[in-house]
């Protein structure tokens, strides 16, 4: 195997690791605006001797150039942003591979993991696709099914299923080979990247396992849920479920416990209770315990 990489995420790592290390690995295309990981990528990049195309996603002729002189005979696209035309992934013998952190058609789209940890799921999906000219489509070559720990936040969460994916990742490039055809449809609703609205808490409605799959999946890609407390945003970053013996009438988002030594405690709609854990406020990530002591007190309302 031949293999150009398309990629803008760290996520990539552990699997473009071990094909370099089976010395599968003819280049790399980074994009070339500016992305979070792109430095660091770089700078792998160069480390390791790779053959780097800096492409801005529209431009083909020179991609395609650049790409004949590489000889690679399949393509992988991991954590890519551009969409691959036709003209460029046709090129390949076998087409471009691209792995998705989602089940397809369901989590189609720029954020899977992020939804799929905020609805709760059990398991999020490694989807492993052959390209075609839409999105998030084309014809499926494996899925792995990795569980999600109780209370894992999606750092955690992304990391670990980035070590899972690298294992598949020489058969699921194999697989291009195959003539099978097992189709994914586009999926003409897919999800978007979440907004703030998609990050904010609403306490009067969600339960406390909601607001927990929220906090889980906002931390720490997008900064930790959103919620307002004495008129200023503030972001949680960890909750715990949590038993209190409280007497005292309270509607969801109250304060109903706060102490030094075992922290902050929030009923939820459901009438359960959370622990609020880490949180950050005016550019400062705190305990819940250090903010008691500060002098919060119960009563007073998150919203």
């Amino acid at each position: 195997m031949r293999i150009i990489i398309f990629t803008q995420s760290l996520w990539s790592l552990p699997s473009l690791q071990k094909l370099v290390q089976n010395k599968q690995v003819e280049g790399i295309v980074i994009p070339k605006k500016e992305v979070p990981d792109r430095e660091v990528l770089l700078n792998i990049s160069n480390n390791l001797n790779m053959e780097i195309y800096h492409w801005d996603g529209k431009e083909v002729e020179g991609i395609l150039n650049w790409l004949e002189k590489r000889k690679a005979d399949r393509g992988l696209s991991f954590g890519f942003s551009y969409k691959i035309p036709r003209e460029i992934f046709e090129n390949f013998q076998f087409g471009v591979l691209n792995v998705h952190y989602g089940k397809l058609p369901k989590y189609a789209g720029p954020s899977p993991l992020f939804w799929t940890v905020k609805n709760g799921e059990k398991f999020v999906t490694i989807t492993y696709h052959q390209i075609n000219e839409n999105w998030d489509a084309g014809r499926m070559v494996s899925e792995l099914d990795v569980p999600v720990f109780p209370g894992e936040p999606i750092g955690l969460l992304s990391s670990r299923v980035s070590t899972l994916a690298a294992n598949e990742i020489i058969h699921a490039l194999e697989n291009l080979e195959l003539d099978e055809e097992w189709l994914i449809e586009p999926n003409h609703h897919a999800l978007p990247r979440p907004k703030e609205k998609d990050l904010t808490i609403d306490w009067k409605k969600q339960t406390a396992d909601e607001i927990e799959f929220l906090v889980n999946a906002s931390n720490p890609h997008y900064g930790g849920a959103i919620t307002n407390f004495r008129e200023n945003q503030i972001r949680i970053l960890e909750v715990s479920p949590a038993e209190v013996n409280v007497t005292g009438t309270f509607t969801p988002g109250t304060i109903v416990y706060a102490d030094s030594n075992y922290g902050i405690f929030v009923l939820c709609s459901d009438n359960k209770y959370l622990r609020i854990n880490i949180l950050q406020l005016e550019g400062t990530i705190i305990t819940g315990q250090k903010l008691a002591a500060f002098g919060i007190k119960a009563y007073e309302k998150m919203n």
